[in-house]
This record gives C-alpha cells, sequence and structure tokens, in this order.
C-alpha cells in the first residue's frame, strides 16, 4: 500500500517590527550571554547572529522556543505586544 503524502501549511507569525532590539533587550535583562541563550535554543551561532544582527525572523518554532524560555525569566511580554 503507497504512502499518503502530508502537506503541511506554513504558519506566518506576525513579529514585532523591532525583533531584533527586543532580542537584544531580552538578552541584557535576562543576563544570559548569547552563547548560553543560544545553547538554550538549540540554535547554530549564525542563526542568533542574522536575528540580532540583521533582522531575519525566527521559524514559527525557533520563535516558540524563545517565548519559553523569556516565559521562565519572566521576560516573555518582550515578545508580545
Amino acid at each position: 500500500m503507497p504512502r499518503q503524502r502530508t502537506h503541511h501549511s506554513r504558519i506566518t507569525l506576525a513579529l514585532p517590527e523591532d525583533f531584533p532590539q527586543r532580542l537584544k533587550r531580552f538578552q541584557r535583562e535576562s543576563g544570559l550571554s548569547w552563547a548560553e541563550l543560544r545553547r538554550r535554543l538549540d540554535v547554530d551561532p549564525e542563526t542568533l547572529r542574522r536575528w540580532r544582527d540583521k533582522g531575519v525572523m525566527p521559524s514559527t518554532e525557533n520563535y516558540a522556543a524563545l517565548l519559553a524560555v523569556a516565559d521562565s525569566f519572566g521576560l516573555g511580554h518582550l515578545f508580545r505586544d
């Protein structure tokens, strides 16, 4: 019996335009180093650098992980309007 293919739709997040600034503020206020934040999010250093310096928005999965880390520090409001 052939396998069925499942097509997943992409969810588009409405992230704040000032996301890089909010990310930098979170890093400062949480006291986490960039290396520690990268480790907790399990992302490549280049990925975090692109979010921070180039304004590239994270994937849905990475944004959810970032919110979880931010919430654990009581700073989730920085990423929510």
